[in-house]
């Protein structure tokens, strides 16, 4: 009687071909790693541009007198520098009494946040 041997392990070939298909799973899974850490940097900071455009508009809210001069000033919030702009403009007819107040915050390389205020003269 003669025994077959069985074959135990993986060849050569076997493995350099898992190898490869593992270094392709990595790279490709390491560069959506870096896309979500843009995309979270890129929140963080349009939420932060958000809040002090908001307390911006707030601080305005809270003034009894409405202001019609243009401000700017520069703020830092969560170790970023955002530089902030506020504006006022009369509305159209039908809304004399009113006023707009804009303000818009700007952070290098990240587009503009912009709100606005509608305030009674």
């Amino acid at each position: 009687m003669n025994k077959a041997t069985a074959q135990q392990g993986f060849t050569l070939i076997e493995t350099l071909v898992a190898l490869g298909i593992a270094a392709v799973a990595l790279t490709t899974l390491a560069g959506r790693l870096g896309l979500s850490a843009d995309t979270q940097r890129t929140l963080i900071a349009h939420s932060t541009m958000l809040e002090v455009a908001a307390n911006v508009l707030e601080k305005q809210r809270l003034d009894p007198t409405v202001n019609l001069d243009d401000k700017e000033g520069d703020v830092e919030a969560r170790g970023m520098k955002l530089h902030w702009k506020l504006s006022a403009e009369k509305t159209g007819e039908g809304l004399d009494n009113f006023i707009r107040q804009n303000v818009v915050v700007s952070y290098t390389d990240e587009p503009d946040v912009k709100l606005f205020l509608y305030r009674y003269k």
